[in-house]
């Protein structure tokens, strides 16, 4: 296993117990595919769904199925393939995609383990795997602090240098197959929609990034200077993630932003900032310059509120009175740093004794941060429970030996088609579309795995 983007002992071992398991969606990328390898030579039967061409772009072969149904079939497809195949465990990642969510249902109704894959809690160097569901559905949100050991700190962790580029490539060759393939999946809705817009958003995202850095340097810089004015942060998400919309009180982070905003213009000191950290992986989808612009207005607080993109995190942390989010991960880095944390939603981490338990009008004024041994024995506990060092994006070995030429050919095509999209006409899209679409589903360059044969061809629409 040495070499591979994940520990043996981490995720194989963890899996590897069962006989069979069922895969649904991975990670963009090929670490489904690279998990199906090595536990299969661990001795389980290895069962996959595709729901999109993205799937299909980086997972083919043996014991593959095709979901092309409408969104209302997929609880009876679902629940008859587990009959069928007698899997004893279901693997996603992200337990709050409704697909997976229903599998979780489904699961729990059968008897069957549902284990969910994440982005670390504890990041750069982590993911996360936990059974029953992540974030805020979590075993790690209903354990009491009181009843967590003091487990010993990890020794001889490994670093994953660069996995935000090779994830944004990943991502983009994954839109670009599900943009492709839609034909062949008519009723699928991605919960970020295969449009050319998406295309769009992860090509500016990469030149915003810099942009941002550079442009905003001289604003950050003045936040970190000794006897700059105390701020608070308010850490956004993505605009779309399930997390604000399943586990929250909220639809949109226009309504966070109002609502923190408000809040902090009453209650506040006058003297405190606050900063608007924009989400990294929003950076080519959404600007709230705008409507923080006007929510700041219309509270009398515009002076007092700065809006940034891609600040170095642990200064700002390090400096700032407080955080506040609905239930992002940066909840969990301000813990480290000793900040108090208030949460909006529903979190894993957001036990009395670690985040802010009053009012959001409170938290400006009485908030303390976490207890330093509290934190400690929570985050080695976490860490042995749910976190392995590793990375879904980069590592020794980035896909399967088998079928590598395939991808990369695939991949390849996908991206110069995609460069040539941009600049065509309407006639050259729609052309796009139908080449596309025979290179992801056709006899090339991927033709190990056509819509499934007898005996699971009653699977399939």
């Amino acid at each position: 296993m040495k070499g591979h983007a994940y520990a043996a002992d981490g995720v194989v071992g963890r899996l590897g117990v069962y006989a069979r398991v069922l895969l649904l969606q991975g990670p963009v990328g090929p670490f489904f595919a690279q998990l199906r390898e090595d536990l299969t030579q661990q001795g389980t039967e290895v069962w996959k769904v595709n729901l999109n061409g993205g799937d299909d772009l980086y997972y083919y072969g043996e014991r593959l199925l095709h979901f092309t149904q409408p969104m209302v079939a997929w609880s009876d497809w679902l629940r008859k393939l587990l009959i069928r195949t007698r899997v004893e465990a279901i693997v996603v990642f992200g337990s709050s995609r409704r697909h997976h969510r229903i599998a979780a249902g489904i699961a729990q109704e059968l008897g069957l383990d549902f284990w969910a894959f994440e982005e670390g809690y504890l990041r750069p160097d982590f993911i996360t795997l936990e059974l029953g569901g992540v974030n805020a559905d979590s075993p790690l949100a209903r354990i009491p602090l009181d009843t967590v050991p003091l487990l010993p700190a990890p020794e001889g962790l490994r670093q994953y240098p660069g996995a935000y580029w090779k994830m944004a490539r990943h991502a983009l060759r994954y839109f670009a197959a599900g943009w492709a393939a839609a034909g062949r999946y008519p009723a699928y809705r991605h919960h970020k929609p295969f449009r050319l817009r998406e295309l769009v958003c992860w090509i500016r995202a990469a030149y915003r990034k810099p942009w941002y850095r550079l442009r905003e340097r001289r604003q950050v810089a003045r936040l970190l200077m000794p006897g700059h004015p105390r701020f608070y942060l308010l850490a956004l998400q993505v605009y779309n993630d399930s997390q604000i919309r399943s586990r929250s009180p909220w639809r949109r982070m226009e309504d966070v932003i109002e609502w923190t905003v408000f809040s902090f213009s009453r209650f506040a000191p006058s003297d405190s900032l606050l900063v608007i950290k924009h989400h990294p992986m929003d950076r080519g989808h959404r600007d709230y310059a705008a409507a923080i612009a006007a929510i700041s207005d219309r509270f009398a607080v515009a002076d007092r509120v700065v809006y940034v993109h891609d600040p170095r995190l642990p200064s700002l942390l390090r400096r700032s009175s407080g955080v506040v989010t609905v239930n992002s991960t940066m909840g969990v880095q301000a813990l480290h740093h000793g900040v108090p944390v208030m949460t909006l939603g529903r979190s894993f981490y957001g036990h009395t004794r670690m985040t802010w338990q009053g009012t959001l009008d409170e938290f400006w004024t009485f908030a303390q941060p976490a207890n330093r041994l509290d934190w400690i024995r929570w985050k080695h506990y976490v860490i042995h429970q749910s976190q392995v060092n590793a990375s879904f994006y980069t590592g020794g070995k980035t896909v399967p030996n088998q079928g590598m030429r395939g991808i990369r050919c695939a991949a390849r095509a996908l991206v110069e088609m995609t460069g040539r999209l941009l600049r065509a006409s309407i006639h050259g899209i729609q052309r796009f579309g139908a080449i596309a679409s025979r290179l992801v589903t056709g006899a090339e360059p991927l033709p190990q795995n056509p819509l499934p044969r007898k005996p699971f061809s009653d699977y399939d629409s």
